[in-house]
């Protein structure tokens, strides 16, 4: 039996929602209906794409330079061709690598930490089938298997080669030591950074005569803060071979020149008629002692600090250390 209320019970109950004696029960409203959305600060899945104009640099650098060196070392005419530059989380680039890759942990001195040089399988396979005396062209399974020591001694032989021209890419941006570390073949073993870190990946697509194959180039972002500012620089100035060449020459012939180096025994103030009235075989007492360090000047510059004595007969000056900041020496 449904009950139901009096008017004075009815009075009764909206004079007590009027006067806030009874709370008005608040309707439920969707999140979507006001237009917000629910956000994990603790996680940034979107990666903000940030412009390098210096990296595009390096980029382009290498890609003319591996094309040339792969052509001579395989004695083919190969076609590489640059895909654009992608900034990605490391764990979801791991996950698009196949087993088995070849993966080449190097060390990129002086940046800290280390970087990825991954060779697609396919192409690996290639480059051995054309050392062997092949066309490189045959279908080989790829899944299921290792790579054998006389694939992987002859793939170095390419790694080499790609390390080097990527430090020669590199001298224009920041002059740099490229190391190889050790190889991998299985990507869950090449962790050179946390998942959730964001890697530069520069990709390098490689077609040798119908087998097509990839280089990629793995660098964390936060490796190369030491030259953020240069990469993020809308100009880089590239030296060419003629200027490196003309720089060294230059480094030789200013090693060659000769220059004044004297020492400064000491100093004695007098007065003019005792100027005048100087003998030989006067001695005049000056303001240094023999233990104290003496100036050393080249070109009229101050340089070194050290000591007088005498060398296999021969009067000497001994270095001590060398002057940082000759306005605050003291001699």
């Amino acid at each position: 039996m449904e009950q139901i209320l009096s008017q004075d019970e009815v009075d009764a109950l909206l004079k007590g929602i009027s006067g806030g004696d009874i709370d008005e029960p608040e309707e439920q409203v969707e999140v979507e209906d006001l237009g917000y959305r629910i956000y994990d600060f603790s996680r940034q899945d979107k990666i903000v794409q940030v412009k390098m104009p210096g990296m595009e640099v390096v980029h382009d650098s290498f890609l003319r330079s591996i094309r040339g060196s792969l052509a001579s070392t395989l004695r083919r005419i190969i076609d590489v061709t640059a895909v654009p530059m992608e900034l990605e989380r490391f764990g979801a680039f791991v996950r698009t690598l196949p087993v088995p890759s070849s993966l080449q942990i190097i060390k990129m001195d002086p940046f800290r930490g280390h970087a990825l040089l991954i060779l697609e399988p396919k192409l690996v396979f290639s480059f051995v089938e054309n050392f062997m005396g092949g066309s490189g062209t045959r279908n080989v399974r790829i899944e299921g298997r290792d790579f054998t020591p006389i694939e992987q001694r002859l793939i170095q032989r390419v790694v080499k080669i790609l390390l080097t021209d990527l430090e020669k890419a590199w001298s224009s941006i920041h002059p740099l030591s490229i190391k190889y570390i050790r190889s991998e073949i299985n990507p869950q073993f090449a962790k050179i950074c946390q998942p959730e870190d964001v890697v530069i990946i520069n990709r390098y697509e490689v077609d040798m005569d119908r087998a097509i194959g990839s280089i990629t180039i793995c660098i964390p972002f936060s490796n190369l803060e030491s030259v953020k500012n240069k990469l993020t620089t809308s100009f880089q100035k590239e030296q060419s071979e003629e200027d490196i060449l003309i720089t060294r020459i230059l480094k030789e012939n200013l090693k060659n020149i000769e220059t004044d180096f004297s020492v400064r025994l000491g100093t004695v103030t007098l007065p003019g008629s005792d100027v005048l009235a100087l003998e030989p075989g006067d001695i005049l007492q000056l303001d240094q002692r023999k233990e104290d360090l003496l100036p050393a000047y080249i070109g009229g510059k101050l340089k070194f600090a050290g000591t007088p004595g005498i060398h296999r007969g021969n009067v000497s000056y001994l270095i001590k250390r060398r002057v940082t900041d000759p306005e605050k020496e003291d001699f």
